[in-house]
């Protein structure tokens, strides 16, 4: 932490990250990171699903009783209900933070040209393309900035970034969080205690 002095107030300086991920903080994601996260994000989504299914079919027990039988899901529906949740749920986190929670896992920010987190049209079209073409990812591999064909469609970018909060990208520097500080309060009655007497006897 570093303070800067200035006006008889204290401007703190608080750098949010690892001192290990700094060389890498800001820099493009490579296609292995961006890989793991996406992994994280489609668990979490099979366990979404499986819990809401496992929701329904315990409501159907409790009112069919013994004729219960396991509802059957058309592999058609399964896959068009998943993939408008797996988007919504891309589309909301982009726009709100510009990460996912695989993308938290993975120190990982999906940002515009300026840094910031996506806004809603482009974050539902970017959240479309990766659902209905996912291969798309890997032109990562071939772009020189790291860059899957999804994002040159967005114009986004995929950074490492491990800052709690989303701000304008400047280059490779962490996020740093300003804080002003009020100087000290003079105690009037410490002040008083301390000043010389005068002595009453002239010396």
């Amino acid at each position: 932490m570093r303070a800067d002095v200035d006006g008889g107030s204290a401007a703190q300086t608080i750098d949010t990250v690892p001192r290990p991920a700094r060389a890498h903080q800001g820099r493009p994601a490579g296609v292995v990171t961006r890989l793991l996260a996406n992994a994280i994000d489609f668990g979490l989504l099979l366990v979404a699903l499986g819990s809401t299914y496992a929701a329904w079919a315990a409501w159907r027990f409790l009112r069919d009783g013994s004729r219960f039988r396991f509802p059957t899901v058309p592999s058609g529906v399964a896959y068009l209900v998943g993939s408008i949740a797996l988007a919504a749920y891309l589309t909301a986190s982009w726009v709100a933070t510009g990460r996912t929670r695989g993308d938290h896992i993975m120190g990982l920010r999906v940002v515009d040209d300026s840094g910031r987190p996506l806004g809603r049209p482009r974050a539902l079209v970017r959240a479309a393309l990766c659902v209905l073409f996912p291969v798309g990812l890997f032109w990562a591999v071939l772009s020189k900035r790291n860059r899957s064909l999804q994002d040159l469609a967005v114009r986004s970018a995929v950074i490492y970034d491990w800052r709690e909060r989303s701000s304008s990208y400047d280059g490779h520097d962490p996020l740093r969080v300003g804080v002003d500080v009020q100087g000290p309060v003079p105690d009037e009655a410490h002040e008083r205690q301390t000043q010389p007497l005068t002595r009453l006897d002239g010396q």
